[in-house]
């Protein structure tokens, strides 16, 4: 009889035991979802902020330079073809200098709980 307890016991035991490792695991995966989301988010915004700048930034360059070449299309051309030059070196460049530290950032960030 104490034998019949002590097995009940063991697979009641069992059973808290796997579903502790499961919320476990959906709490990790929750944690390091949520990391990399708000990070996704930050980048996004950043993004889109950098973008307005860079914007503004390319009409007061490409209208200065068109006032002081007399032409303003010039100026505009101008700073289109320092971004055609730009967009070409990103291009022969996208995995060293983009899709390695995006991955990287990634990663880290999925493991920085591991590591802690």
């Amino acid at each position: 009889m104490e034998e019949k307890g002590k097995i009940e016991n063991l697979i009641h035991n069992i059973k808290e035991y796997a579903e502790t490792r499961i919320d476990l695991g959906l709490l990790t995966f929750q944690d390091k979802a949520s990391g990399v989301i708000s990070s996704v988010a930050s980048a996004f915004i950043i993004g889109i902020l950098s973008l307005f700048f860079i914007f503004f930034a390319s009409v007061g360059i490409a209208w200065w330079i068109g006032q002081s070449l007399q032409n303003p299309s010039i100026g505009f051309f101008i700073v289109a073809g320092f971004y055609l030059l730009v967009a070409a070196i990103i291009l022969l460049n996208k995995d060293k200098w983009i899709g390695l530290p995006i991955i990287n950032s990634l990663l880290k960030k999925i493991n920085l709980n591991e590591e802690n």
